[in-house]
């Protein structure tokens, strides 16, 4: 296992290939006369997550775990990801979710489709909304 979000795992039939993580901390600046403008650290910003891959859906497979993808993406449930050497991420909820097919099969599904996932990291949700969320993606 590459990586783990939420339900999926990302494996050979999910394939991913890169990920890329920004972390951000905020300042507010302190306007002063004639000299450069001291920051007040106000903590921690935002996080962003982006994983890419290849689906090669008539061969592994793959698309039905892209749509339980979407499914927690329009639930705008926290997922948590976890990293394949066990290194925990922590929540993150999905902000948008690419795919672009190319050399369509007759059913208008790509031989390959690119994936693009980004997601952006939150606090964990509560219990009671977690599991609600879970059970709802399933079915």
């Amino acid at each position: 296992m590459l990586m783990k979000i939420g339900l999926v795992e990302c494996d050979l039939s999910f394939n991913i290939d890169t990920h890329g993580r920004e972390t951000t901390h905020d300042y507010a600046e302190k306007p002063v006369v004639g000299a450069r403008p001291p920051l007040e650290d106000v903590g921690v910003g935002s996080e962003t997550l982006t994983v890419s891959g290849r689906l090669i859906p008539s061969k592994l497979g793959g698309l039905g775990t892209l749509n339980i993808l979407r499914n927690a993406q329009l639930a705008g449930t926290p997922q948590l990801v976890t990293r394949g050497d066990g290194s925990v991420f922590g929540f993150y909820v999905v902000q948008s979710i690419s795919d672009e097919h190319a050399f369509l099969d007759r059913d208008g599904v790509g031989h390959i489709v690119d994936i693009t996932v980004k997601m952006q990291k939150s606090a964990a949700p509560a219990a009671s909304d977690f599991f609600a969320t879970l059970f709802s993606l399933l079915g």
